[in-house]
């Protein structure tokens, strides 16, 4: 069961601005990492790897996929100022 973010459940319709912002960039990242695959580039895992790191959300060394995919907290968004996200 999946929950629908509103603009009820999100708090302030500037937090819902900033966690669609953050949405929108890991999705970019994730569609620029296939596509570097698809092209063969060297490091395709780059882009990916990038954003999740600028969250603090890089994965521990030596951490099984299945035990990353079997989370289902979502981790806390940073505090971000509107100038860090336009």
């Amino acid at each position: 069961m999946s929950a629908v973010l509103t603009r009820k459940n999100a708090g302030t319709a500037e937090d819902l601005a900033l966690l669609v912002a953050c949405y929108a960039e890991l999705l970019a990242a994730a569609r620029a990492t296939v596509a570097a695959a698809q092209l063969g580039e060297v490091d395709p895992l780059v882009h990916i790897r990038h954003a999740l790191a600028a969250h603090g959300q890089l994965p521990p060394a030596g951490t099984r996929p299945v035990v990353l995919l079997a989370q289902c907290a979502v981790p806390a968004l940073p505090a971000l100022s509107r100038a860090e996200v336009a």
